[in-house]
Order: C-alpha cells, then structure tokens, then sequence
C-alpha cells in the first residue's frame, strides 16, 4: 500500500501516486506480496479514483502450494530453488492477471504503471493487446535487481553465510530471465539511481530507460538544535531493520564503527536506531549503554531534531536511499558510504561525508560533531539538493518526460 512512511517500496509508490494524480485520475491496484497494512490511508483515498486489493489467498501459484507441504526443510529449501519465478512473483499467476485485466476493463486505461519487475507477469493481458488498442505501458524497477541481488550475495558472503549467498544468486538468475522476457516489452522502464539506468542499458539496450528518482515530501516543522561540540555525539539511524542491507548496517555501526568512535575520540556516544523488525538485534545490542533501539516510531522529526549526524553505513543494495533524502530534509548531516549515497547527486563535502570503512566514517561523524560550521554548511547544501531534485515536483516532472513514448 502506497504510504509516506514504512519501507522504500510503500514510500516510492506513495511519491508516484501523488504525481501521477496531479495530471490523471489513477486507478490504483495493490498486490500485497510483501505485506503491511492494506487499509488505504486518507492521501491515496484522495489521490486514487478507485483501490483494488488483490487477494492473495486465491491466486497463489498452486507450484508453490505443493512445494510448501513437503515436510523436509532441505528438499522444500531445493524445490523453491528450482522453482523458477522469483519467490515474490508466486502470486503473479495467469488467473491474476486475468482478473487484474478484467477489473481495469472496467475503465480502460490509458497508462498501466507497474512497480517493480516482479509484479511484471500482471500485465501480460496488456502487452498481448494490439499496438494500437494497447495503453501506454510503464514498468518501475526501482532498482537494478540483478546488480542488488549480486551485491545482497557477496554481502553474505562476507557474513560467512553462504548458503543464503547461494539463494541470492538463485534469485538473481531467475529476475534476469524476467528481465530478458520483460524489458524490451515495455514502452519505458524507470529506475531511481542513473547508474543503475546505465548498467542496464547497456546490458539490455532494447530497454527504453530512464530516471524517476525517488522523493520525500517536506516536513510539516523542522526542529533542530545547533550544531554544538559540546555534549555527546548523537548518531541516528533509521530503517526496516528486517532488509538485510539495514540490519547488516545496524551491526556494522554498532560492533567496528562503533569501536573505531571511542578509541578516536574522547566524546561521548549515543547511538539512536529507529525502525520495525528489530528484535533480532536486541540481544546482541539491546544491553550497550550507548546504544539504544527504538523500533517503529510513527513520526522521526523528534529523532531528526536531536541528531547531529544521520548515518548510512550501508554495504549493499539497489536503487537509492530514502533514508539519506529524509535526513537532508530534516537538515540534518550525514555521513554515508559511497554506495550508500549512490545516484543523489549528492558531494562528499558538499551535501554530505562519505567514508567506507570503519575508520573513515568515524572520523567524518568526528569532524561534524567538532565543527559546527560544516555541520551547517552541509545541512543547507543538502537541503536544497532535496528540494529541487528530489521533491513532489521533481518526480511529477520526471514521471511526465515518460508520457509519449508508447512503441
């Protein structure tokens, strides 16, 4: 369900209604694969003219219904391997598309928006049409998956953990056959980081890609205390703390950067981590007397406010981060590796620090916490990146540059 908080793909989609309703009355189809709350909250109920729920309970892909009753976890586990959709695309099954196909009929559309390559499969009624009774039609990667899913496997890797390494690189192969079967098929194909745009296409040059970059909508108030050397280093970090990318974060900072911070510096630190699906971090982190985990909060402006430093200590992933766009327009520094700050257009030195290993991000957290003049020279560098790259207006602008592309 498209909402301006929770993970990156709910806030992508709520960014993308909110543009798409500016200029179009939107019918909006929800496929919840990757659960949440699924009551519609008042922005889509305003931006949306109609809202379908797919019923996931009727439309799972009766492949999957019998690998899941067999008993053996190691014969299920190599099943779903040769399973060959991605796991997230069990649903996208030929009667869904048909009863996706049947309920926008209804009102035809002129456009049908796809967000995300595994959801794809839906639209297949659609692509089968002929060019000239067929919508213009928009597939929204988001991300480049094949590039994420390698980075998510090496990431395992370097845990020790090979066998979900090995997952990872069964996934990858089966997006890159979606990818093969789906790109070229699409009138344009949208990613938010243009690094990605590139790589994939010059992988898949029949691709039509472009960029529509992710957004935040401002927020209502900006309370924020002045950078100080005085007083404990306050570092923030928010995230589903259930996507590896995060959790791996999570521990990253909490163990060497963490470790790194006091042998440099005689400051103070605490570290504030926000974010649902925690509780596995607890028990390694829960009991540090600098560190404390906050779970879900509903709103991060009081977090934002007493932050010095929003940091980004992410190894792996796609796309680019919300979390980073959020912190610039709270006017809040941050720190971040160089993937974690890929694709926003934004300096190191300018509208953030970047650092990669434990070292270097402590040393940049270090030189923003005992020098309140950068703290605040990046603040508003980042500020205005935010506001005119990676605003309402930005995406609108963006999602218009796709219209008339139809082949």
């Amino acid at each position: 369900m498209p909402r301006h908080t929770g993970s990156g793909l709910a806030r992508r989609a709520a960014m993308t209604l909110a543009a798409l309703a500016r200029d179009d009355e939107v019918d909006l189809i929800v496929v919840p694969v990757v659960g949440g709350e699924l009551s519609p909250p008042d922005h889509v109920l305003r931006e949306a003219a109609r809202v379908h729920i797919l019923p996931l309970g009727e439309h799972l892909d009766p492949h999957v219904a019998l690998i899941s009753r067999l008993t053996d976890p190691l014969e299920r586990a190599r099943a779903m391997e040769r399973y060959p959709k991605p796991f997230l695309a069990r649903f996208c099954t030929v009667a869904s598309a048909g009863a996706v196909f049947d309920w926008a009929r209804i009102r035809p559309p002129s456009m049908v928006h796809v967000m995300r390559l595994y959801l794809a499969p839906l639209v297949d009624p659609f692509l089968r049409l002929a060019p000239a009774a067929r919508p213009e039609m928009v597939l929204d990667l988001d991300d480049d998956e094949l590039e994420t899913r390698t980075r998510l496997a090496d990431l395992r890797r370097l845990r020790g953990e090979e066998e979900a390494a090995r997952h990872e690189e069964w996934e990858r192969a089966k997006y890159e056959t979606y990818a093969h079967r789906y790109l070229a098929a699409f009138d344009r194909v949208s990613l938010a980081n243009p690094v990605d745009a590139e790589r994939l296409g010059r992988q898949f040059p029949a691709a039509r890609t472009a960029v529509v970059p992710n957004g935040v909508l401002p927020p209502d108030h900006v309370p924020r205390h002045e950078p100080s050397i005085e007083g404990p280093l306050r570092l923030l970090f928010v995230g589903t703390l259930e996507y590896l990318p995060n959790a791996d974060a999570v521990d990253f900072l909490c163990t060497t950067i963490r470790t790194a911070l006091h042998r440099l510096s005689s400051y103070e630190i605490a570290i504030d981590i926000v974010g649902a699906g925690g509780d596995h971090l607890a028990g390694r982190f829960g009991r540090l007397e600098d560190v404390r985990l906050h779970g879900y909060a509903p709103c991060l402006a009081p977090f934002y406010a007493a932050a010095d430093v929003a940091i980004v200590p992410i190894r792996a992933g796609g796309g680019t981060r919300l979390k980073i766009l959020e912190a610039f327009a709270h006017r809040v520094p941050v720190v971040s590796t160089a993937l974690g700050a890929e694709g926003l257009g934004a300096a190191d030195g300018g509208e953030l620090l970047i650092g990669d290993s434990a070292a270097s991000i402590a040393r940049a957290c270090l030189r923003i916490k005992s020098d309140p003049a950068l703290a605040r020279h990046l603040a508003g560098r980042a500020g205005v990146l935010v506001a005119q790259s990676h605003g309402l207006d930005a995406v609108a602008a963006a999602l218009r540059r796709l219209r008339g592309a139809k082949v």
